[in-house]
This record gives C-alpha cells, sequence and structure tokens, in this order.
C-alpha cells in the first residue's frame, strides 16, 4: 500500500509539473521588484520605475530602482533587464504607482494588462501620485523595502484611517461593473515623504477628482461600514468646535420606487467617542446637544458631497448598485440619465458613547 502511494504521488507531481511548466527559480538569482510606478510622457508612451530591495548583510534595505520609457508594460519589463545583470520578476509587487497626468488619459489599457498578469495578485495595491509617480519611489524612506512600506500606509489607513478598502481587484470590479465608478488613494510626495490626501475618483476609467481634506471621513462612511480610529472635527458654534474619534459607522439605503425619479434616502448611523469639545462642562444634556448639531453638520457634507458627485457623473458610492439588485427593470442607459438628478436625503444618527478628555 506504501508502495502504491509513493508512485501514485510521483506520477501526480510528473503530471502537475509538465501541464505547469514550472520553471524553478533561485532568488538569489532573480530581481524582485516590490513597487512600480507609471508617468505620463504622450498618449503613447509612458516612464516606469521600478523599485529592487537588496537586503544588506548588516540587514540594512538598499532599495535600487531601474527606469524605462515604453509604450507596453512587457516593453518597459525588457529595457529594464538590459539594464540589470539579473533578471526582474513582478510576483512579489505590493504597490503600482500612476500619476495623475496619466490617470487623466485613461487606467483601464494600464490595469487590464494587470488584469491578464498571472504573476500580479489581485490584492495588490494602486494609488495616484499627486505630482511625479517616480518621486515616491526614487527616495530612500529608512530602512524599510519601499513596496513593503507603500502597502503598509496605505493598509494602515484602509484599517483605521480614511480610506475604503481599495485593491486591483476590486478597482477592476467597480471599473467593470454597471452601477458604479471605482476609485483609488492619492498621495502627494511631502518633504521626500509619501502623503495619503484623499481619494481619487473616476469615469470611464479617467480621473475627475479629488476629494477634499474635509470630504474624505464621510466619503469612507458612504461607501462602506467602516471603522475609524482617527476620528473628524466640526465647527458647532460661532466659537464652538468638538471632534470625535474612534468612530464606528453602518450605512444603508432606502430606495422605495427604484428606476424613478423619486427620493433615495441614505441612513447613516455611526458610534464614537467623544474626543475634545471647546464648550463648558460635559453633561448627558450637553452630550444630546453635540450630537444633534454634528449630525447636522454630516448631513450637509454628505449632501453635499452626493450632489458634487452627481454634477461629475460619478457614482463611487455605488448607488447604481442598490438600485440594481432592488428592481427587475434595471437598464443601464436609464439610470445614467436618472442619476444625475435623483434627489438624495442622508438620515445622520450619531451616538456618542463617551465623553473621553474634553475641554
Amino acid at each position: 500500500m506504501r508502495i502504491k502511494t509513493i508512485v501514485l504521488s510521483s506520477i501526480m507531481s510528473l503530471f502537475l509539473s509538465g501541464c505547469m511548466d514550472i520553471e524553478p527559480t533561485v532568488l538569489n538569482e532573480i530581481n524582485i521588484a516590490t513597487a512600480v510606478s507609471y508617468d505620463y510622457i504622450d498618449k503613447d508612451h509612458f516612464t516606469s520605475t521600478a523599485v529592487i530591495p537588496y537586503y544588506m548583510p548588516d540587514k540594512k534595505v538598499n532599495n535600487v530602482t531601474f527606469t524605462a520609457t515604453a509604450s507596453l508594460s512587457k516593453d518597459v519589463r525588457q529595457k529594464m533587464n538590459q539594464q540589470t545583470d539579473k533578471p526582474i520578476y513582478s510576483g512579489k509587487i505590493e504597490v503600482i504607482l500612476y500619476s495623475k497626468e496619466l490617470a487623466k488619459h485613461d487606467l483601464t489599457r494600464m490595469t487590464d494588462t494587470l488584469i491578464r498578469d498571472p504573476s500580479v495578485g489581485n490584492t495588490v495595491y494602486l494609488a495616484i501620485v499627486d505630482g511625479k509617480a517616480e518621486d515616491v519611489l526614487i527616495k530612500q524612506l529608512g530602512n524599510v523595502d519601499k513596496g513593503t512600506y507603500l502597502s503598509n500606509a496605505i493598509e494602515h489607513n484602509i484599517q483605521s484611517g480614511i480610506l475604503p478598502k481599495t485593491n486591483l481587484h476590486l478597482f477592476s470590479y467597480a471599473q467593470n461593473a454597471e452601477g458604479m465608478d471605482p476609485f483609488l488613494p492619492i498621495i502627494k510626495p511631502k518633504n521626500g515623504n509619501p502623503l495619503i490626501t484623499g481619494v481619487a475618483l473616476f469615469n470611464q476609467g479617467e480621473f475627475v477628482y479629488q476629494t477634499k481634506e474635509h470630504e474624505n471621513v464621510i466619503f469612507k462612511m458612504l461607501v462602506e461600514q467602516s471603522s475609524n480610529k482617527e476620528g473628524f472635527s466640526a465647527k458647532l458654534g460661532e466659537k464652538l468646535f468638538a471632534s470625535v474619534y474612534n468612530i464606528a459607522s453602518k450605512v444603508s439605503y432606502n430606495i422605495p420606487e427604484p428606476m424613478t425619479n423619486s427620493p433615495i434616502i441614505i441612513n447613516l448611523n455611526i458610534e464614537a467617542v467623544l474626543r475634545e469639545f471647546t464648550g463648558d462642562k460635559v453633561d448627558k444634556k450637553e452630550i444630546r446637544k453635540i450630537e444633534k448639531k454634528m449630525e447636522n453638520v454630516l448631513k450637509k457634507r454628505a449632501e453635499k458631497l452626493i450632489v458634487k458627485l452627481q454634477k461629475l457623473d460619478v457614482d463611487p458610492l455605488g448607488v447604481g448598485e442598490q438600485v440594481r439588485t432592488r428592481t427587475r427593470s434595471w437598464d443601464k442607459k436609464e439610470w445614467e440619465k436618472l442619476y444625475p438628478n435623483i434627489p438624495f436625503q442622508v438620515n445622520v444618527k450619531l451616538n456618542i458613547l463617551e465623553s473621553g478628555a474634553v475641554e
């Protein structure tokens, strides 16, 4: 029985190797890229930069970059390989950056290439750079692999910051869905360091808008069930300010008459901790006043943002998908005509669980 098992395992191994045509590689005989950037030159050409981390004997990390210009991603890799003594592999890429200028000329072709590349994982992070994408990669950020650093920064802002969940798979899904549009984080080089400033919105694969600082938190709340350890602040009166943090929010839709011009109601339930308040001593009565005032502030921010999205004719919130799942008479072209003129009502319910440390 044991002999049969060994023989069967050997046959399966040979069969799988033959089918998959796996070519073994030795790690110290290849260059492993962990981050790649793309910058616009003209409608037919772009410049790409790849980061290769080298781990030194003293445990330091030396990030080396290779740059090439071409019109196809595969041509870029070939030109980069001409600059190295070892082939460059893309199987460990964690972040891919595109300049805002390139994003204005449609990312569809660029992202389709990634989807078709089996060596690139679906969970790789994509981001837009406000400026030259190359500038984010060429500066050494301490003793750390640049790709891992950027990946961790995006992941951190998804888990507890301003970013809704995003990656290559989710971008591609939204790009091809009938009732929603994709979005990506925006990174801006500041004093040589990458700073995540907001979210880039797309229409038909083209960058059309960047969320402002005061829109980031409410955008994330409207997109998904979310949490935000950082929180947000609001002006409640002449010299009255309040700040909350450790936010947990849930969003739901009420669409009584889908595929019509009737109002769509968005319900936003938020739980948070009061971090700072510039008013008098806080008691239960005062907390309820703060809740009401902040509810009004958030309601205005949300409704103002939605009107802006309608004017831009983009639907990153996926309202169309909400409508599509509630009707049998879904028509993409008809929805595109309806969406810009539909009235939205946002109901916000804020529950302050603790008063925290306040002034």
